[in-house]
């Protein structure tokens, strides 16, 4: 029995080489290269936006953050090291914008500590239970704990936070130590989006909990709020999504569209006209176009007398895009009510544009056969323009009411 307690010495020996050999191999192995790309999108998610609340660089949108984020791609190109641009940063917005621990020196004992008190809880259970078992082993006692075995468990508990430290300092703040990802606002958004309009805004308000500043969410849920009926918190929600961010497309929308709602003509004009000046997405333009929402702005400007402002709203669409059939038809129409010959001869150009860019566009059609009609005393036109609209498979009925009380429609 004398070769036991060797055997013994030589198991602990070779779990203790395993465990540390695992933990250097899993410190020191490289990990596969990052793109640029790549690499630019894992720094500003560890770098919090200096003017938003609980957002990362990478999840804002406001201008800062977007400013931000184009530094560090720039510097990741330019050949700066991860280390130079978070001294650049933390030297430029100070020290509360870097999320990443460091891993090292004193803060490297918050990870180390915990584990080592892990390590020492295990070795106190593990001694319970040999006094346990040996208390009815006979006069020879329990077999005492080498103290190589314990100094051996205090080296793996050591590296293991060493390990975790550094694990740990290359995470951004939406990760947990395991790896996994918290469940994010993008996921939050993309599920409110589909959702019925109660349950869309529990999770807009979720998703400001965590990052009360996001425009996206704010934006939206003040929309929602719009469909439910309840203006006062739409109107709330829209403010602040636009004041979060004046350059968020889609706020601007909603906001113009309140504010029409809400009789303000004016406010709506300059959401538009304000829209106009970023770079929005084609999708917007499409909302627009769907909800004639520039039109109707332009159309209230008229019935409180604003031709002036109403012609500024469109001319400011065309500027971006000098095709578009619905405001050359509406440019066109509001021309030539205005019976003044100068202007109704521009008008009739506007309608002519309209109808060449869209021949099948409803308002195009109508609003030229009702000036044909009227004001040219173009019978035949009139009624060629009336007949291509009645063709429409899709016929708005204030223009079918329109054409029906000139006696352009049977």
């Amino acid at each position: 029995m004398s070769g036991v307690p060797g055997s013994r010495r030589a198991v602990w020996a070779l779990l203790l080489v395993v465990a540390v050999g695992t933990l250097v191999v899993a410190e020191v192995a490289e990990r596969p290269a990052l793109t640029n790309a790549d690499r630019a999108h894992h720094l500003a998610q560890e770098f919090a936006c200096p003017v938003c609340a609980g957002q990362s660089v990478a999840e804002s949108d406001v201008p800062i953050a977007r400013t931000i984020r184009v530094s560090i791609a720039s510097m990741v190109d330019g050949g700066a090291t991860d280390d130079d641009i978070r001294t650049m940063l933390v030297a430029r917005f100070g020290e509360d914008i870097d999320y990443t621990p460091s891993g090292s020196g004193l803060t490297g004992l918050v990870w180390v500590l915990p584990v080592l008190a892990a390590a020492a809880a295990v070795v106190a259970v593990a001694l319970a239970m040999r006094r346990w078992k040996g208390s009815g082993e006979g006069e020879g006692g329990p077999t005492p704990v080498r103290p190589f075995v314990l100094a051996g468990v205090g080296i793996v508990a050591v590296l293991a936070g060493v390990l975790v430290a550094q694990l740990s300092g290359s995470r951004g703040m939406g990760d947990t130590l395991s790896g996994d990802i918290r469940l994010s606002t993008r996921t939050l958004l993309i599920e409110a989006g589909v959702a019925p309009t109660d349950e869309a805004i529990e999770l807009y308000t979720q998703v400001l909990e965590l990052q009360p500043s996001n425009a996206e969410a704010l934006a939206y849920r003040g929309w929602a709020h719009r469909r439910s009926g309840d203006a006062v918190a739409a109107r709330a929600d829209l403010e602040a999504a636009v004041e979060s961010d004046p350059t968020y497309p889609d706020a601007r929308v909603f906001r113009a569209s309140q504010r029409l709602v809400d009789g303000d003509a004016n406010g709506a004009s300059q959401d538009l006209m304000a829209l106009d000046q970023l770079d929005a997405p084609p999708i917007v333009g499409d909302l627009l176009a769907a909800t004639r929402l520039r039109e109707r702005v332009a159309a209230a400007l008229i019935d409180g007398g604003g031709l002036v402002a109403a012609l500024d709203l469109l001319d400011s669409g065309l500027a971006a895009d000098p095709a578009t059939a619905g405001l050359l038809a509406e440019r066109g129409w509001l021309l030539a009510r205005t019976g003044e010959p100068e202007l109704v001869d521009i008008g009739v150009a506007s309608l002519d544009e309209a109808v060449a860019a869209d021949p099948l566009h409803p308002h195009a059609l109508a609003y030229r056969a009702v000036v044909r009609s009227v004001l040219l005393g173009d019978s035949a036109g009139a009624t060629a323009d009336a007949t291509e609209f009645a063709s429409l498979p899709e016929q708005p009925a204030d223009l079918t009411a329109l054409l029906e009380s000139e006696g352009l429609l049977g």
